[in-house]
């Protein structure tokens, strides 16, 4: 499947023993910095050469790739990035990530459930952040409002409409 990155987690980890590899999930602050507090635990994996290569070059906004299906395994969704794709190449998703500071605070049905499939959720307090993989137009419904996503330019758009 494609996959165009539009924006990514906050919380980035690399591997302690050396494999060439990068991680990203969703991540709040709190009062230790900024950490995954997973509510949903799930990441984004890329190879640090390849990711190296896109901050290089264009960034990795709007930046699109070959992806594994989003799969699930011992409770950790992972997304393997696996090579880049031309941009002009039609995406199935698009990977995004949301805070409350978009629609307010989400809930367990706060994403399209056809057009939409959650990454990773992090929470502490009333903070949060989403990692999604979401379909053209597909939809977000927080306690402040709803947003569509106009996928429009290379970093795509929330229509956001408040209550």
């Amino acid at each position: 499947m494609i996959v165009c990155v539009l924006s990514l987690g906050s919380y980035w980890r690399e591997p302690n023993d050396g494999r060439p590899v990068v991680w990203n999930s969703s991540g709040v602050l709190d009062q230790r910095g900024l950490r995954p507090r997973a509510k949903v635990f799930g990441h984004v994996r890329l190879n640090s050469r390849l990711y190296q290569e896109a901050l290089g070059t264009s960034g990795l906004s709007g930046s699109c790739w070959q992806a594994s299906p989003l799969g699930e395994h011992l409770g950790i969704r992972k997304l393997a990035l696996q090579r880049r794709v031309r941009r002009n190449s039609p995406p199935d998703w698009y990977l995004v990530s949301v805070t409350e500071q978009l629609v307010g605070t989400l809930d367990d049905e706060s994403w399209d459930p056809k057009d939409s499939l959650l990454v990773s959720f992090s929470e502490w307090k009333a903070r949060q952040e989403a990692l999604l993989l979401v379909g053209r137009h597909g939809w977000l419904r927080g306690s402040l409002g709803s947003a569509v996503l106009t996928p429009v330019g290379p970093d795509g758009d929330w229509s956001v409409r408040g209550w």
